[in-house]
């Protein structure tokens, strides 16, 4: 069996890796080697494939126990062969030659960048090719795993026997079959499989991809969206239409899967917004208003509308009388009910169909007062791209929750709407032939409180293809669209006796998408970037271009060694100006990327052109990182011979603090020691030569600089270092100095002073070692008030000096200003010299308010006055440092301000309007009468001697009355808004009040959703719903065609049906017989945040395109913050 012949298996029961213990010599031989791929650098897929051939000569005469193949290159990576002539010693008895294939380079390769192969080995048979033997295994080449095969790979009496055709002329032919493939994400790419690409999920975006992936594969949007206006000083974070151009563009050019962050990053979001699940339809509706905003008075101003808006009609037709009312609605989808119906068009059917109203529900006609009458729905037209929102969720009231309906439903490929005569179209209706192909299907995965979303669609209107976040694939008809019907299966369970139980598919169509035959070429027209405005696609283009350089510096990382090299120019330059610890910043020196073939020689060569340095004067240090965190040159490369090329450097990498590489092989760090400039010449090392460096202090001027470098003898004692230092600093030998070692600076400064009778070898000196010297500071001198007198108090002061950026918390948004503080100040340092600053008078009036890392705002509660050690504990946010502080200028001191308790509460008029909003401070141990007094006493003469009383609310919804006695302490206003109002004055049937609350049904659900603001409505024990009426339109200042459309209803409690009241009904008898409160048994309460006496209208000041969440009430739904 050939390799064709058969896929090639993850790794084969009995593929194994070889123990291998001992050096082993390079097996002679004759070998070929073949690599598909060329010498050109690998295709974007990363997958190369490629044979080696091994002649293994002398066969029966071989003594060695393991035997290795030369070298040899395929995909890229270098490969070797290994066999165990006469069996692995692991396997008792061995009785067979092991055969494996080795990666040779995996000690040293990073984890990331080790390939993963599917090879197949074979024993070549020389008389009979159709005898070969031929294994194959998969398996991923690591550091703990470098070789992988066969441990009874071919009989050793096969071998030896020379008519079985394996060993002819005592030449055993060994072949490998590689095929390569990094484990790697830059590989998972779906363009060169499929032509598109997916988009990375942020959390839980699943949503918000699903639906730019279909809006993307409509053209003639992503083509509106190409020539949506933008600045050249636009950024994407900050610009919808860039930030979508861009998303488009990637979408459409790029190789791997695209990034959402910065579209989610325009919107306002931070990252608690991508961990919120939501719908497509709620998203769509958003995103789209959002769009129309900006391109209003554009030319593609219409273009949303042009695409996705239709018409319909509202029609009441009355019985018995001529009157007809009717209303003209546009839509930009159709709800359409699942539960109930079969297939796409019995949704038609009921969205459409005739509702009679009568007996109670009877139509108030103008001029006829109640009649019976019909209502109906009739489309005026459709548009070009129809979407439809199937409603899958439900509310069951068995379980008091809501529901996902996975019921069978059924949609065709083709949806013809001019069905039966035209009976969805209004008899006047154009006469556009509503014929439509299906594009797309969004697919719900999941319950009704969670799950994912995925899309089907067929951008050419063929092949259909599933997109599934960062995965893209070809998909059949019957998994895009039947197996998305949804329904419930039988599930036969043998073991238990049967079948009889049954499993909802969690998979199904949620929304769909069609398009209108006669403007699918329309519709479906080219976009490129070429409809982009050319600083747009320059841009652009410049960005793909920079991001396929990485890609492929990424690709190809595996083949190239990083080495950085360092010298004393970079330290003098650096020292005392960016770096003060240690001896150089690593990211700002000079940095070599270059092939891992590259030979030593070479290399040196291009450190002579930028150094100008003769290549046999260059000698190198190998950096090394001590215990301490100090990273020190600690050996020099004294025999460079042995150095072939620059990949033998990585026995001198230090593997201990190393990070991980990601654009390398490894990285290499290296110190050029110059020659000496007085004569030119390098020193000649001696055993006891000590490599010393120095930085010298100036105390007055709180300047360190870089001196440079020494050798001394490790027994010289430091009396006669000090002078050579003095020497090098350009100093008299007779000035007197201070030395101090600089051990290390964390996680504190350690800078030891240094006795001049001791030497470096009694002191337990290194290689590398640093020694700073300074002017010996006298007592007169430090009365000069020198902040920092000696070397270790300017180190300490740099290791906690930060640089805090502090801004006005009413405008988190403004730069502000930044101060130099030190970490370890307290909390009265920070707001002192904050006050300073300020020009404020107490530093107590000063309030401080950290950083939200997540969200890039300020966190929602201040620090309380002290409440933080120091500033390194306040810039901390979530076990991250920022550099942001917020500020208050308070009017009085905070101390004071935090005993008392600042309540906004808004006064209402007896009409259930604002009045006017209210800001006041009480201690917190008052009580709420006392918060009513002070507010009587803001609202003059008036209001005097009159009750009140205080109302916690919440959507719409009042949720309690606040016992008078309560302390302002237990009020959360963070949470509620609190809202007072005049008490009515009792009459002789007492004070009895019940909730009234504005509200208007939810299509999805027998929830309601309220809105306005609810009141109180004093009301007498034996009151009818027609009795209270003429009050609640009083009160309301409703008119009388406006009210006679309200209903009134009574709301039992969240989640639970409403119930219409008539006329007749007693409207106190349907809420509890006990008060939810009371002030005094004439003072009563009745309803609370679940049950009321509800107003259903319309809403006057609507949300535009308000969609519900069937998330739940506390989570929040969609926003678009930008402007």
């Amino acid at each position: 069996m050939t390799q064709e012949d058969s896929e090639l298996m993850d790794d084969s029961p009995d593929a194994l890796p070889a123990v291998l213990n001992g050096d082993v010599e390079p097996m002679e031989g004759v070998e070929t080697t073949r690599e598909s791929s060329g010498g050109s650098p690998p295709e974007p897929s990363c997958e190369w494939s490629g044979e080696h051939t091994w002649e293994v000569d002398k066969f029966s005469s071989r003594r060695d126990r393991k035997l290795y193949s030369e070298t040899f290159e395929i995909g890229s990576y270098q490969w070797r062969l290994l066999i165990f002539p006469k069996g692995n010693e692991v396997q008792r008895g061995a009785d067979h030659v092991a055969v494996y294939l080795d990666f040779p380079e995996a000690s040293y390769t990073p984890q990331q960048m080790c390939p993963k192969a599917r090879f197949e080995l074979v024993a070549v048979n020389q008389f009979d090719d159709l005898k070969s033997i031929r294994r194959d295994a998969n398996h991923m080449f690591t550091n703990s795993a470098t070789d992988w095969g066969f441990t009874q790979f071919l009989s050793v009496i096969d071998v030896t026997d020379t008519t079985k055709g394996y060993l002819v002329d005592d030449k055993l032919i060994l072949k490998v079959r590689i095929k390569v493939q990094r484990e790697d994400q830059i590989y998972r790419m779906s363009r060169k499989e499929t032509g598109y690409v997916g988009l990375k999920n942020q959390g839980a975006t699943c949503y918000m991809n699903s639906l730019l992936q279909y809006l993307y594969h409509i053209p003639y949007f992503r083509k509106a969206v190409y020539h949506m206006p933008t600045l050249e000083t636009d950024e994407p974070e900050k610009s919808i239409p860039l930030a979508l151009q861009s998303l488009f563009f990637k979408l459409q050019y790029q190789s791997s899967s695209v990034n959402t962050k910065d579209l989610t990053k325009s919107f306002g979001w931070g990252t608690y917004d991508a961990f919120l699940q939501h719908d497509i339809q709620e998203m769509e509706a958003i995103l789209c208003e959002k769009l129309e905003e900006k391109m209003k008075g554009t030319k593609v101003e219409k273009a949303i509308e042009e695409l996705f808006q239709g018409h319909y009609i509202n029609t009441i037709d009355c019985m018995g009388v001529d009157f007809k009312s009717t209303r003209r609605q546009a839509f930009m989808e159709i709800q359409l009910d699942v539960k109930g119906c079969s297939d796409i068009y019995a949704s038609f059917d009921k969205f459409c169909e005739e509702e009679m109203m009568d007996g109670q529900n009877q139509y108030k006609a103008d001029g006829h007062g109640l009649v019976d009458a019909k209502r109906y729905t009739l489309f005026e037209d459709f548009p070009p791209v129809l979407q439809l929102h199937l409603k899958r969720f439900d509310y069951d009231p068995a379980r008091s929750m809501m529901v996902k309906i996975n019921s069978h439903y059924k949609f065709d490929l083709e949806l013809d709407l001019d069905v039966g005569n035209r009976k969805y179209l209004v008899p006047n209706a154009n006469k556009t032939r509503n014929l439509y192909r299906l594009h797309s299907v969004l697919v719900h995965s999941g319950g009704a409180h969670g799950g994912h979303y995925f899309a089907f669609s067929r951008p050419k209107g063929d092949k259909w293809f599933k997109f599934d976040d960062e995965m893209v694939k070809e998909e059949v008809v019957k998994r895009a669209v039947d197996d998305q019907y949804g329904e419930e299966d039988p599930m036969p369970i043998s073991n238990w006796g049967g079948g009889g139980l049954k499993y909802a598919k969690q998979s199904t169509a949620y929304m769909l998408v069609y398009i209108r035959e006669s403007d699918w070429d329309r519709i479906m027209c080219d976009a490129s970037k070429d409809d982009l405005v050319e600083h747009v696609r320059r841009r652009l283009e410049a960005e793909q271009e920079e991001k396929e350089r990485r890609q492929k510096e990424k690709q190809e990382a595996h083949l190239y060694v990083v080495i950085k090299v360092a010298c004393d120019t970079d330290f003098s330059r650096q020292i005392g100006d960016t770096h003060h610890f240690d001896l150089v910043n690593f990211e700002d020196v000079k940095s070599y990327r270059i092939h891992k073939k590259t030979t030593f020689e070479e290399f040196k060569g291009m450190v002579q052109t930028d150094f100008g340095v003769p290549s046999d004067l260059q000698r190198y240090w190998v950096w090394s990182q001590r215990q301490n965190g100090t990273i020190r040159p600690d050996s020099p490369l004294t025999d460079q011979r042995e150095i072939d090329t620059v990949l033998d450097l990585q026995r001198f990498k230090d593997k201990q603090y190393a990070p991980q590489e990601k654009h390398a092989l490894m990285t290499i760090k290296l110190y050029l020691e110059k020659p000496d400039a007085t004569n030119g010449m390098l020193k000649e090392l001696e055993p006891n030569d000590l490599l010393l460096f120095c930085k010298l202090y100036d105390p007055f001027k709180r300047k360190l600089c870089y001196v440079g470098h020494i050798f001394v003898d490790k027994s010289m004692p430091f009396k006669e270092i000090f002078g050579r230092l003095k020497a090098l600093a350009g100093l008299e030998d007779s000035t007197d100095i201070a030395a101090y070692e600089e051990v290390k600076f964390e996680p504190s400064v350690m800078c030891n002073e240094l006795d001049a009778d001791a030497s470096p070898e009694r002191t337990q000196f290194l290689q590398g070692d640093i020694i700073c010297i300074q002017l010996r500071v006298t007592p007169e001198a430090r009365s000069r008030e020198l902040r920092h007198p000696t070397v270790k108090t300017f180190l300490e002061y740099i290791q906690n000096s930060k640089i805090v950026n502090f801004r006005p918390l009413y405008n988190p948004k403004d730069d502000g200003f930044k101060l130099e503080l030190l970490k370890t100040m307290s909390y009265d340092e920070v707001t002192t010299e904050l006050a300073k600053h300020l020009d404020v008078d107490d530093p107590c009036r000063m309030r401080l308010t950290q950083h939200n890392v997540y969200a890039h705002m300020p966190h929602r509660s201040p620090i309380k006055f002290q409440g933080m050690d120091s500033l390194d504990i306040m810039i901390l946010h979530s076990r991250q440092y920022t550099n942001i502080l917020y500020y208050e200028i308070l009017d009085m001191p905070l101390p004071y301000l935090e005993k008392l308790k600042c309540m906004k509460v808004n006064f209402y008029n007896d009409k259930a309007e604002l009045e006017g909003e209210h800001q006041i401070r009480l201690p917190k141990d008052n009580t709420v009468e006392d918060l009513i007094g002070a507010l009587r006493e803001k609202l003059g003469e008036d209001y005097e001697g009159k009750a009140f009383r205080l109302m916690e609310v919440l959507a719409s919804k009042i949720f309690k009355i606040c016992d008078p006695q309560a302390t302002l302490e237990t009020l959360r206003e963070a949470y509620w808004t609190f809202r007072a109002e005049v008490v009515p004055l009792p009459d002789r049937h007492g004070n009895l009040f019940i909730h009234v609350c504005h509200f208007r049904s939810d299509e999805n659900s027998v929830s309601v959703m309220t809105f306005g603001d609810p009141f109180w409505l004093k009301i007498r024990s034996t009151d009818t719903v027609a009795d209270i009426k003429p009050q609640v339109k009083a009160k309301l200042d409703v008119s009388d065609e406006e009210f006679a459309k309200w209903k009134f209803a009574y709301h039992p409690r969240q989640m639970q049906p409403i119930e219409y009241l008539v006329d007749e009904d007693i409207v106190l008898e349907k809420f509890a017989r006990v008060p939810s409160y009371s002030e005094s048994d004439d003072t009563k309460y009745y309803g609370d945040s679940g049950a009321f006496l509800g107003l259903e209208h319309e809403d006057s000041k609507p949300v535009k395109r308000s969609v519900p969440s069937r998330y739940g009430v506390y989570e929040r739904g969609i926003r678009i913050y930008s402007n």
